[in-house]
């Protein structure tokens, strides 16, 4: 029975860079052109969690606190006489 490609040293930083780029298996999986039930795999046996970067995360808080900041900005000027 054939096992497919092997996981290669290059194969294993793409993934760590990609998961931590905030990619979904499915992504990963056309990137790699491995079927996402096996990015998923490799990437629970590394302990990786799929999730977004540090810096997206940081962008979107920014985000949010300037949104909300106009939010109450803007109740603020509607009071006034």
């Amino acid at each position: 029975m054939s096992r497919g490609r092997p996981w290669t040293a290059d194969d294993a930083a793409q993934l760590r860079r990609l998961v931590a780029a905030g990619e979904t298996d499915a992504r990963i999986g056309e990137t790699m052109a491995r079927h996402p039930d096996l990015i998923r795999k490799r990437r629970r046996a590394e302990n990786l969690t799929p999730g977004q970067s540090r810096a997206a995360t940081v962008m979107l808080m920014r985000m949010n606190r300037r949104r909300l900041g106009k939010k109450v900005a803007g109740k603020y000027e509607k009071e006034g006489p």
